[in-house]
């Protein structure tokens, strides 16, 4: 999983924004090099929680991606932070998105 590159940061924002669309997460564009990105399915209110309940089901999951500038490595980089959502299924779309990004 790569997620540096010397690329100029309005490209690397264009290539996340392509990897995003392929996997059918949602995005809004917060500030300039800031998305909120959105994945998966909301659980209807009142169904129960536990391994049982959600097995097969993608949980929703909200989470960061900024284009950030490395200090002292001439090299940009793309930042994930979860917002909402259980551990499990952001690391697994972070995961498939990162891997994905042709940086």
């Amino acid at each position: 999983m790569r997620t540096t590159s010397s690329m100029e940061p309005n490209h690397i924002l264009r290539e996340i924004r392509k990897v995003l669309d392929a996997n059918s997460c949602d995005y809004e564009q917060q500030e300039s090099f800031l998305l909120l990105c959105v994945h998966g399915e909301a659980r209807p209110e009142g169904e129960a929680t536990g391994e049982a309940a959600g097995e097969g089901r993608a949980d929703l999951v909200q989470w960061e991606m900024e284009v950030c500038k490395l200090p002292r490595l001439s090299l940009n980089g793309v930042r994930f932070k979860r917002i909402s959502g259980s551990s499990i299924a952001f690391k697994n779309i972070a995961s498939k998105v990162a891997n994905e990004l042709k940086l």
